[in-house]
C-alpha cells in the first residue's frame, strides 16, 4: 500500500499530466486536483464600528452590494468550481487571464501591478495531516478599487483565522480602522508568518535527528533526512517570490497602496528576507547532518572491514602452515614425529595469540 506521502506525489503528477495541451490564452480550466469537497466563500464586510460576516456555499446571482467607505473581503475556496470562480470574475470585472492564473495552480508566484486592480499569485504553506510533513496549495489575491480585496484558495486550510479573528474581535483597532491595502498587508503577511511557523518545525525536526545522529547514527533512517531536505528544498522555491512580491507592492506604479501603509509593506519585505534566509540555513544544516551520517557509515563500514581484516590475517599463516603440511610428498620428516600433530596445532595458537597481541598494541582491535 502506497504512503500518503506517495499518494499526494503521484496526484500531483497526475494533475499536471492531465494539463490541457493547445489552449487559447484564457480558457478557464482549473488545473490541478480537488483539494475541497465543495466550494465555500466566506464574505467580510467591516469598518471600524461594525463587521459583518457571511458564509455562502455559492455566489449570489444578484452579485453583492459594496459599500466603497468600508472593506470587503470575499474568500473564495475551491478553485475545481470553475463556474463560480467566473461569475466571481464577471462581478467584479476581472480578465479571463486573470481568472486563468486563479484557476491554474501550478502557474508561478508573482504580482502584477495595474491601475485598476493589484493581482498576487503566491502559495499558502501549512502543516500537513502527517506528522513532520507540510502541505502546499496555490493562493491567489485581487486587491480592487472601493476597498474590495478577493482571494482564492485551493482549500480550507489557510493561515488567516488569526486575521479573521482580529477583524471581528478588535473594534476600533488598527485592522478596523485601516482600509483594503492594510487588508492586503496582513493577508500576505499572515502567509509569510506561516512560512517562519514551518520553517521552525523543520529546524526543531533537524535538531532532534542531529541528537539522534549524535547518540546512534545507525538507529537514524536517511530517508527521514532526505524527506526533511526535500521539503525545505520545496519551502525554498515557494518562498524565494514573497520578497520580489513585496517589493513590487513598494514601487510607485503600485496605485492601491497608500502612503499609510507602505511602512507595513517594509516590514513585510523584512519579514520575506528573514524566511528566505532562515531556508537557506536550513538547507545547508540539512546538508551537513546527510553528509555527517553518510561519515558515520563510512566508518562504521571501515571498522567492520577493519575487524574482518584482522581475522583474515590471522588466517592467512595458519592457512599457510596448513597447505605446507598438506603436499603430498613422499619424504616429510615432521609427519613421523611423535609430536608433529600437537606441535603444529600449538604453532596455531602461537600464531594467533601473537597476531591478537600485535592487533592490540598497534590499537587495531
Amino acid at each position: 500500500m502506497r504512503s500518503p506521502r506517495k499518494r499526494r506525489k503521484a496526484l500531483s503528477i497526475a494533475s499536471r499530466r492531465k494539463r490541457p495541451l493547445a489552449q487559447p490564452p484564457g480558457s478557464l480550466v482549473h488545473r490541478g486536483e480537488k483539494r475541497s469537497d465543495s466550494a465555500n466563500l466566506r464574505l467580510m464586510i467591516y469598518d471600524e464600528d461594525h463587521c459583518e460576516e457571511k458564509i455562502l456555499t455559492s455566489f449570489p446571482a444578484e452579485g453583492i452590494a459594496d459599500d466603497p467607505g468600508k472593506v470587503t473581503w470575499l474568500h473564495f475556496t475551491g478553485l475545481h468550481e470553475v463556474d463560480e470562480v467566473r461569475r466571481i470574475g464577471e462581478a467584479y470585472g476581472l480578465s479571463v487571464l486573470t481568472l486563468e492564473d486563479i484557476l491554474h495552480t501550478n502557474s508561478r508566484a508573482k504580482v502584477e501591478n495595474r491601475s485598476n486592480s493589484i493581482f498576487i499569485v503566491t502559495r499558502l504553506v501549512t502543516h500537513g495531516e502527517i506528522a513532520n510533513s507540510i502541505d502546499i496549495q496555490h493562493f491567489s489575491l485581487v486587491l480592487l478599487p472601493g476597498n474590495r480585496v478577493l482571494t482564492f484558495s485551493e482549500s480550507p486550510a489557510t493561515p488567516f483565522d488569526p486575521v479573521v479573528h482580529r477583524i471581528k474581535t478588535n473594534i476600533g483597532g488598527r485592522i478596523r480602522k485601516h482600509k483594503a491595502d492594510y487588508l492586503t498587508w496582513a493577508l500576505i503577511d499572515a502567509v509569510v508568518d506561516n512560512y517562519l511557523s514551518v520553517l521552525d518545525q523543520l529546524d526543531d525536526t533537524l535538531i532532534t535527528m542531529d541528537e539522534r545522529l549524535q547518540d546512534n547514527a545507525a538507529e537514524v533512517d536517511i530517508s527521514e533526512l532526505y524527506n526533511v531536505k526535500r521539503d525545505i528544498h520545496r519551502l525554498q522555491r515557494v518562498i524565494r517570490p514573497i520578497r520580489e512580491i513585496a517589493g513590487a507592492l513598494l514601487r510607485d506604479d503600485a496605485h492601491l497602496i497608500t502612503d499609510e501603509s507602505t511602512p507595513y509593506f517594509f516590514d513585510l519585505n523584512d519579514h520575506a528576507i528573514q524566511a528566505i534566509e532562515t531556508a537557506e540555513f536550513l538547507r545547508e544544516s540539512s546538508t551537513g547532518l546527510r553528509d555527517y551520517y553518510l561519515s558515520a557509515a563510512s566508518n562504521r563500514m571501515n571498522e567492520v572491514m577493519k575487524v574482518l581484516t584482522c581475522f583474515s590475517t590471522i588466517f592467512l599463516p595458519l592457512t599457510f602452515i596448513a597447505g605446507v603440511y598438506g603436499m603430498n610428498f613422499d619424504f616429510m620428516p615432521e609427519l613421523h614425529f611423535r609430536w608433529a600433530y600437537p606441535a603444529v596445532w600449538g604453532l596455531f595458537a602461537l600464531c594467533s595469540v601473537g597476531m591478537l597481541w600485535l592487533f592490540r598494541r598497534m590499537k587495531w582491535m
